[in-house]
């Protein structure tokens, strides 16, 4: 039997496993990443990349292959909330609501406040195979598709696996020092014994991915989505998606539609209804009323979960994505995670596999990651639920028949007073659910409390409960803000100001004792720190004062920030031996230790003057 030596082995090249293949390759990790399919995936699955996703990706040098085949920025700005697209009925092709949605229409300019990067729209059918070049561009040869996991067994020093090449029928035995589970929960769960925690089976839910030319029926360019809903068929609504390749607009080329048949969920879990594709089909031909031709690439069904996984590590085995966490589709969050999963433990994986951390880094993973992707997996199912308010709001009475929701629904769309106050309320019911549409905070403003950290004593950082407004803190924890910065005619972020796998020091106007500190440190421990200083006579210049207003310390102060630009440490002010002070806290960082230390009395930052 072949027996192959490396440092990580990746199982499952989904999204969640082909993104953390280009982290540990920039990062110069030596790594394996099998999956038992022959290829990237062959469903639609999840489209929707949002800012902190992109903002990764650009760090790692592939947000514009993303972009460049993803919708452009003008066709990602809002949703429309639409009876039909054709049909020659009374409530046939109406319009009644197009709020923003995703980081476009009016939210554009917040987002690009905030970030390096905007959110974007691409199926996972078509990212896939973008982040497997990038990973084969890494790890030539290295990617294995029908490779499946058979067995694995761990020690104290590595997880040795026996790996089935299911064209040829080998065997092989990899070593490695960490096993990654990125397989959907599918194979490493169970044999760990891994429970996934949470409701499954909350409702049968359908995608049908076709091809049409819908261009005679849609005229605007700035929808992502078109959510159909039409009175004679209350609780039927229609997700539809623009999906390219080419176009984004009324002229994209493939659309998915996303719907339930009934009553959004289940009343009895388990239960699954009996449709055939043909049904299927029809249904999304009900739902259009258009006279045009449909291409069926694929008809698929699923279920509605939100569950956890109750450990997303088991000694040298680390739980990411899918495997660790399902959720609704609703603010996009699931894909998402499962990124931010990867970008998480990459670095920790880098230092603790070159020698410059201890095992016990890894241990941060689960402290950092399960409490957000809980959150994220429980915000989800409260955005799907708050569809029931929307029905409400266009006039869905549970109970009434489809004529009486029709009487109701002229009213909604009549040029009377009633109608218009019916819109307006309609219109506040949409607003509240930017908690789907709009959820920014989601995005930007999740925060590590416990792990690499070190806690500074300041009261938590202010967050929007509706999850819309994201207010940047440099509280340790949390990812560090964004702000353009200039260094000569070159413009760049703060993001920029981290090394790749190293850690970035940020300091006042009077940071010189800081930097030596730094310097001093990197010298003792072999790691990369990057010290700046920034503002007036500094190495890079601010010249909208939107660091300044955001930075939250003094000219004495420093932040720390980690290689996935989460912040670290913070000295709010002066500190009377700086060396000792970012010792102390490396030390604390590395060994992923979740106690509290205070560095510093909290204070009122200087203006920086």
């Amino acid at each position: 039997m072949r027996e192959l030596n490396t440092q990580v082995l990746v199982v499952g090249a989904g999204g969640a496993g082909l993104a953390l293949s280009i982290f540990l390759g920039d990062l110069g990790v030596d790594a394996l990443t099998i999956e038992r399919h022959p290829g990237t995936s062959h469903l639609p699955k999840a489209h929707y990349i949002n800012q902190r996703s992109m903002e990764i990706f650009r760090q790692h040098g592939v947000a514009d292959a993303i972009y460049a085949r993803s919708a452009p920025r003008e066709n990602l700005g809002r949703i429309r909330w639409m009876t039909s697209l054709g049909g020659d009925g009374p409530l046939d092709g109406l319009q009644f609501a197009a709020p923003s949605i995703l980081g476009g229409g009016d939210h554009a300019a917040m987002y690009d406040q905030k970030g390096t990067t905007h959110p974007t729209n691409i199926p996972q059918i078509r990212l896939e195979p973008i982040l497997l070049e990038q990973c084969e561009a890494r790890y030539p040869g290295r990617i294995l598709f029908n490779h499946e996991l058979e067995s694995f067994a761990q020690d104290a020093n590595g997880v040795t696996a026996i790996v089935l090449d299911r064209q040829s029928g080998e065997r092989m035995t990899v070593r490695c020092a960490y096993m990654i589970a990125a397989d959907g929960g599918k194979t490493i769960n169970p044999a760990l014994g891994i429970e996934m925690i949470g409701d499954k089976d909350l409702g049968d839910f359908y995608t049908v991915w076709f091809a049409a030319d819908l261009s005679g029926y849609i005229k605007d360019d700035d929808a992502v989505m078109r959510r159909i809903f039409h009175p004679e068929k209350p609780y039927r609504v229609n997700s539809l998606l623009t999906f390219g390749p080419d176009h984004w607009d009324g002229r994209s080329e493939e659309w998915a539609s996303n719907f339930t048949r009934g009553p959004r969920f289940a009343s009895v879990p388990g239960e699954r209804e009996t449709v055939t594709d043909e049904e299927l089909i029809e249904d999304v031909r009900g739902f259009l009323k258009v006279d045009v031709p449909l291409t069926v690439r694929r008809v698929s069904r699923w279920s509605l979960e939100t569950v956890i996984a109750d450990k997303m590590q088991v000694g040298r085995i680390v739980i990411i994505g899918d495997a660790a966490h399902k959720h609704p589709p609703a603010a996009g969050l699931g894909l998402n995670s499962g990124f931010q999963d990867a970008h998480n433990i990459a670095w920790k994986l880098a230092l603790v596999t070159k020698g410059l951390a201890p095992a016990s880094l890894i241990d941060a993973y689960e402290l950092e990651r399960r409490p957000v992707t809980a959150s994220n997996v429980r915000w989800s199912i409260n955005a799907s639920t708050n569809a029931y308010l929307i029905m409400s709001g266009i006039g869905v009475v549970p109970g009434e028949s489809p004529e009486k929701t029709c009487e109701r629904f002229k009213v909604l769309v009549e040029d009377s007073f009633e109608g218009e106050t019916r819109r307006a309320q309609l219109n506040e019911i949409l607003n509240i659910q930017r908690v789907e549409y709009a959820a920014h905070d989601r995005e930007l403003g999740f925060v590590y409390p416990d792990g690499a950290v070190v806690d500074d004593g300041s009261p938590p950082a202010k967050r929007d409960p509706m999850g819309h407004i994201y207010y940047p803190t440099t509280r340790p924890g949390s990812r560090l803000p964004h702000a353009w910065l200039t260094q000569g005619d070159r413009r760049l972020s703060t993001h920029d100001l981290i090394p790749m796998g190293g850690f970035a020091l940020i300091s006042g106007a009077n940071g010189g004792r800081w930097h030596d500190a730094a310097a001093q440190i990197a010298a003792e421990s072999g790691i990369t720190i990057h010290a700046w200083s920034v503002g007036p006579g500094g190495d890079v210049a601010d010249p909208s004062g939107q660091w300044l207003s955001e930075r939250e310390i003094g000219d004495d102060g420093a932040i720390l920030v980690r290689p996935d630009a989460h912040v670290a440490f913070r000295a709010l002010g002066r500190v009377d031996d700086p060396a000792g002070t970012l010792r102390n806290a490396f030390e604390q960082i590395l060994s992923g230790s979740r106690a509290a230390t205070k560095t510093a009395e909290p204070m009122a930052a200087n203006s920086g003057d």
